[in-house]
């Protein structure tokens, strides 16, 4: 399948597709959209080509923000030991996306974390502990590198 400028779908969320759906929310194309029961998305939150989304564990996403294309929500994880990982049972973990938020393309949130508002995660990243607000944040693991004035974090 070519997607191209011209062929590309935007779909916009309806009501019952998820807890709670803002104002002019959207996706694109094709995404994975799991435990929608337990997501709840601000106003204007888009998710591009190509996204997995488990909402299983819950996810609140705030007004403005949205996903790169082909990046990935958990929001679960699988319940493990020193002995064993059980491929059955899960155990929860919230993901919360702060309002006004970028998240750059392939990038990874696992499993509760929180991303403060008006933060710039960039592409590939992968979050494996909270961010603060106003940010600008790569890598694996991800960690702010400068603020949204442009001032480098040690």
């Amino acid at each position: 399948m070519k997607i191209t400028e011209t062929s590309k779908e935007i779909i916009y969320f309806r009501p019952n597709d998820a807890k709670k759906v803002g104002k002019n929310c959207y996706y694109l194309d094709k995404i994975i959209w799991l435990n929608a029961d337990n997501i709840e998305l601000g106003d204007n939150v888009c998710f591009n080509h190509g996204c997995y989304v488990n909402g299983y564990g819950g996810l609140k996403m705030g007004n403005n923000s949205g996903l790169g294309p082909y990046c990935m929500v958990h929001t679960a994880n699988h319940e493990f030991d020193e002995k064993k990982v059980s491929m059955t049972s899960w155990t929860k973990a919230p993901v919360t996306i702060g309002e006004n938020c970028w998240i750059g393309m392939g990038v990874c949130i696992l499993p509760g974390v929180t991303i403060g508002d008006r933060v710039i995660i960039g592409a590939g990243s992968v979050i494996v502990h909270d961010i603060p607000s106003d940010v600008i944040a790569v890598g694996n693991p991800c960690r702010p590198i400068k603020t949204r004035r442009g001032e480098r974090i040690p």
